[in-house]
């Protein structure tokens, strides 16, 4: 394929020890003047997807005043793509080196969203601020986020097969997609079925196809956002596939992640002392994370979670299928976090003590469709 190239575009070096190239970029609203930002964002995408995918998130939290940034894992897209296995602390350290090093923003200034992989090493991150894992940084002596969105992810990987190892449902859906016959396109819609239902893909997406007018399903408006990224990458330059080595590498992070009971109950207690509110969305039907590894994380962030969304029929897809529910959620633990910051302005600490004792808001959510 084409060899990787960082000309015109948003590069950052990471990670002198497993070195690496990332592509990310910074989205702000158009008529947002300098200083009049409402905070940061730092949006951390799962396995072999794209900074691209955040769109129906970016959207609200644009409009609302906030500066986001997202990016490529290694692996991914236009980010380089090393041939040897990566790890969840490897990968968080590269997203800490781009949100400090690069953009200069500090971790206390940050509402951490991420999803899947990347929840899984942004609870590397987050753990890393607390043990001060990070303080070789510039900008990352601080020891917690403003706030903290995990969304269909787990603390352990696959080196716990009992219970880090995906979910039995999710292999007739490979077996379906692969084996079966069928055009190409069928499979690639089989194939998305890994992420999303097939009601979701079948559904009314609201949009158009630009030329004919014709209706477009969700499915078929996921495919052309792909496909026009997929063209862009080929005009660049770049190898618009990922490839199966880049895939393997990402899945040994996966395999291999895990933030032990120890650990989490530390972060536990200190991210509610350092008053930052953690929201933890979970998919009860979803095929590449296990509900129960979901739930069982939010129960071991205890009393730092300040709200619990529990999809009860969504699949991994969140972001796509539920993202109404999704982004008032998102918006809930930012408006939170931001209440905590303005009554501790002045104190000592520098940091909101905790409001309470209470459980966390739990919203069991079935889908309308």
């Amino acid at each position: 394929g084409a060899a990787f190239s960082p000309a015109a575009m948003p590069i950052c070096r990471v990670n002198s020890e497993a070195p690496a190239r990332l592509f990310y970029q910074v989205h702000r609203a158009p008529d947002l003047r300098d200083g009049e930002e409402r905070g940061h964002c730092f949006l951390c995408t799962g396995f072999q997807t794209e900074g691209y995918t955040w769109e129906p998130q970016l959207r609200p939290l644009l409009a609302r005043g906030y500066v986001c940034a997202t990016f490529d894992n290694r692996g991914c897209g236009r980010s380089e793509k090393p041939r040897y296995r990566y790890t969840s602390s490897m990968l968080a350290r590269d997203a800490m080196e781009l949100l400090c090093g690069e953009l200069r923003w500090r971790p206390r200034d940050v509402h951490l969203i991420a999803i899947s992989l990347g929840g899984m090493y942004g609870l590397e991150m987050m753990a890393g601020l607390r043990e001060a894992a990070y303080v070789d940084i510039a900008g990352a002596d601080e020891t917690s986020f403003l706030s903290a969105t995990l969304m269909v992810t787990q603390a352990v990987g696959w080196r716990d097969p009992i219970h880090g190892f995906v979910p039995l449902t999710y292999f007739p859906v490979v077996v379906n997609s692969r084996l079966v016959p069928g055009s190409a396109k069928a499979k690639l819609f089989r194939d998305m079925e890994q992420a999303f239902s097939r009601d979701w893909l079948r559904a009314d997406s609201g949009a158009r196809h630009p030329k004919s007018g014709a209706r477009l399903t969700n499915g078929q408006s996921l495919v052309r956002r792909g496909a026009k990224e997929y063209y862009a990458k080929a005009a660049e330059g770049l190898e618009p596939e990922n490839g199966v080595a880049a895939a393997v590498a990402q899945i040994f992070a996966i395999a291999t992640h895990r933030v032990d009971h120890e650990r989490l109950e530390a972060l536990a207690g200190h991210l509610r002392r350092q008053g930052c509110p953690v929201l933890v969305v979970c998919a009860g039907n979803d095929r590449l994370v296990r509900y129960s590894n979901q739930r069982r994380l939010a129960d071991a962030l205890g009393a730092a979670v300040v709200e619990l969304v529990d999809l009860a029929d969504s699949s991994h897809g969140v972001t796509d299928e539920r993202r109404d529910e999704v982004n008032a959620a998102i918006a809930r633990v930012l408006d939170e976090a931001e209440r905590r910051r303005e009554r501790a302005v002045g104190s000592e600490a520098g940091a909101a003590p905790p409001t309470s004792a209470e459980s966390p808001r739990r919203v069991r959510v079935r889908s309308r469709m």
